[in-house]
């Protein structure tokens, strides 16, 4: 590798095995036509951009610098992106926007209780007839696939992923990664809290703030969620 790896960030999109381009056209799909988005916890800007390339003006934030540095290399100084440093709990941004979104599990990093305060904070910045869309991991996902230790290595990148579950819902994951930097490694340890939420649950919420007409589907297919879902994907609506 030419580059120095220094931290979580610069490893990220290395590690998520994702399809963007699915996720997107699914949420262009159900933003029908609407182009101004916000966008919580934008990561390292993948989404962003592939919104920002089809003319979207995307208000993109995130609580990690790091992440938000990555997201900048990226996008350079498109004039249809803004990136901020917020928290999703209590953002307050002075725009109203016709569509939200939240992906890769950026509700699953915050409590129960910071979920109500995140969709409140989301209806607040929304205008009439706005979607929001958002995923969870599913409770089937982090019971069949986070209950045992992954080993990763390909010659350039060696990660042992380690998870555990416990009774309050709470997923507490170590990751520690060995990263090759031309003649040597370097060790990456990151520490992360998720937290399980049913579906029920979010759906309380979400009614609770205010939105309306919501549906669930299956990992940004049209598909219905179903008990064996691993991802779910919300839509819900400021009427």
């Amino acid at each position: 590798m030419q580059e120095s790896y220094k931290d979580f960030s610069q490893i990220y999109d290395m590690l998520m095995d994702v399809d963007y381009q699915k996720w997107t056209s699914f949420i262009m799909k159900k933003t029908s036509g609407k182009r101004k988005v916000l966008e919580a916890a934008c990561g390292t800007g993948n989404i962003t951009k592939l919104l920002a390339e089809n003319n979207y003006m995307v208000t993109a934030f995130d609580l990690s610098e790091d992440m938000l540095m990555r997201a900048y290399e990226k996008l350079g100084r498109s004039p249809m992106v803004r990136l901020l440093k917020l928290n999703m709990a209590d953002f307050k941004i002075d725009d109203k926007f016709d569509a939200a979104i939240c992906c890769c599990d950026g509700v699953n990093y915050i409590t129960r209780e910071e979920a109500g305060a995140f969709f409140e904070r989301v209806y607040h910045h929304l205008n009439q007839g706005a979607v929001f869309i958002f995923d969870i991991s599913t409770k089937y996902k982090y019971e069949k696939m986070f209950c045992d230790t992954y080993v990763y290595d390909d010659g350039d990148v060696f990660y042992v992923w380690e998870n555990d579950l416990s009774d309050d819902g709470r997923v507490n994951i170590e990751i520690n990664f060995f990263v090759r930097d031309r003649d040597k490694y370097i060790r990456i340890t990151e520490d992360q809290t998720q937290y399980i939420h049913e579906i029920e649950e979010i759906t309380s919420l979400l009614k609770k703030a205010g939105f309306e007409n919501i549906e669930i589907f299956d990992d940004y297919t049209e598909e219905g969620y179903g008990e064996k879902s691993l991802r779910a994907v919300f839509t819900a609506m400021k009427l």
